[in-house]
């Protein structure tokens, strides 16, 4: 409603064009690891199962379990992945945008061509 409000008031098109974009949500805090939380939220589960970033968001998961449970396939750090992508161990590869988009061409080359 605050959103809403918010757009009749700075006459905002763009957030009455894409209100059913827009969910509410709960979350125990207003901090950035309570966004994990409210993604868990079946609600939001429902409205993101076709999307992007539900798949990344289930690569995650998967990665954490496997890093919970069996640590010694879960790799991270630049030198420990590349083995990995050497010796065809990698079934899913995270990269984060910072490093996919890095400013520095060699080293979005390197990543690029994991």
């Amino acid at each position: 409603d605050y959103m809403y409000q918010q757009a009749v008031k700075t006459d905002n098109k763009l957030l009455f064009e894409n209100k059913s974009k827009f969910l509410l949500v709960h979350a125990s805090s207003g901090f950035k690891h309570s966004l994990k939380e409210a993604l868990q939220d079946p609600m939001v589960q429902a409205r993101l199962v076709d999307t992007k970033a539900s798949e990344e968001v289930r690569a995650l998961e998967d990665f954490y379990k496997m890093l919970k449970h069996e640590p010694a396939k879960a790799f991270y750090g630049p030198k420990h992945v590349a083995m990995a992508v050497e010796a065809d161990a990698v079934e899913i590869l995270l990269v984060s945008d910072k490093l996919f988009r890095a400013q520095n061409v060699s080293e979005r080359k390197k990543y690029v061509e994991l």
